[in-house]
């Protein structure tokens, strides 16, 4: 299971993905509806927020079928323009996984992960400060080679 935040370049806004995993075959899905904040919210209630979704969430599992569109028809290009994104995974361990992505044709479907050395491992029981240090990094790089 994971999360795509998506970090608007040019507003202070913040969308999440939600991706589930389907439990026939080794395939993830986004579902909707994307979730908004400020980035001021996030950076108040994103820790946190990621943290419940990870519990909330550990045991479900989708089908394409079960899988609820993210964007509303044609506007995925439209809301991802001049996003950047990083992928936090959860590890059987429980840690997290910071993955800075970047998109190949505007969707969400074209994300792409930069290489293993540019990622962050983040302890499941750190504190806030670590997480924003490590998504900071992650983000950094994202601008910097997308």
């Amino acid at each position: 299971m994971s999360l795509t935040i998506l970090v608007h370049q040019k507003l202070p806004a913040i969308g999440i993905v939600r991706w589930f995993a389907d439990p026939q075959v080794s395939i993830s899905y986004a579902t909707g509806p994307l979730v908004q904040m400020s980035e001021e919210e996030f950076r108040a209630v994103g820790w946190n927020w990621i943290q419940q979704h990870f519990k909330d969430y550990a045991k479900i599992r989708l089908t394409e079928e079960q899988a609820k569109a993210v964007f509303e028809h044609g506007e995925e290009k439209r809301l991802l323009k001049d996003c950047l994104a990083v992928r936090i995974r959860a590890e059987d361990s429980e840690d997290l996984t910071l993955i800075p992505q970047m998109f190949r044709k505007g969707t969400l479907a074209s994300l792409e992960s930069f290489s293993k050395e540019k990622r962050r491992m983040v302890p499941k029981n750190s504190p806030p400060t670590v997480f924003w240090k490590a998504f900071d990094d992650v983000l950094a790089i994202a601008r910097e080679e997308g």
